[in-house]
């Protein structure tokens, strides 16, 4: 099973730039504005831009000892360690204790052979796999995002759709970021 990536409506606006001498990747604008006025390049937000193969490992919180009475936490995976695992998902140790509330464990979901479209896909381009996800008999094509996660058809192939803020998502598709964290992933994905 693979992955299909959401950018979330949510500003900052995602642009494609790949192919223009300026920029030559995506960017993140803080407005929909273009930058100039011949600027047709398409805005991402809404749109599902990409799709990966993917790993998963559950993220650890350990203490980390200052002094006999003053801590910090550190996380690690089976095979990322604390260091790598902040700069392969460009967050802060700040963030990722924000994020995980420092005594909880995650999920670390290795974005691997990322395929970026040529032309983004519409969520209405997606079924609802009837027997996960839907209420109803038939499959019913997807009208709303996920807040986190789902399960969905496309071309007749069945997927995880993921939503992803635009500041976050640019980073993978720039391939800045190989690591998205998350509290909570599917159970098939543990698998």
């Amino acid at each position: 099973m693979k992955l299909l990536l959401y950018c979330t409506k949510a500003k900052p606006i995602l642009r494609d730039y790949r192919g223009k001498a300026i920029y030559n990747r995506f960017v993140i604008s803080p407005t929909d504005r273009p930058f100039t006025s011949d600027d047709t390049q398409p805005i991402l937000n809404g749109k599902i831009v990409a799709e990966c193969d993917f790993e998963v490992e559950e993220i650890r919180p350990e203490k980390y000892w200052h002094s006999t009475e003053d801590f910090d936490y550190i996380y690690n995976t089976g095979t990322v360690y604390y260091d790598n695992l902040l700069k392969k998902s460009c967050l802060m140790d700040y963030e990722l204790d924000d994020y995980l509330g420092c005594e909880d464990n995650g999920y670390a979901i290795h974005i691997k052979n990322l395929k970026i479209f040529d032309e983004p896909r519409e969520l209405y381009d997606c079924l609802i796999h009837p027997k996960i996800e839907s209420k109803y008999y038939g499959c019913e094509h997807l009208s709303k995002a996920p807040q986190n996660m789902m399960y969905v058809e496309l071309d007749d192939i069945r997927y995880i759709l993921i939503s992803i803020q635009p500041q976050w998502l640019c980073k993978i598709l720039n391939g800045e970021k190989t690591i998205e964290i998350r509290k909570k992933v599917l159970r098939e994905m543990l698998g």
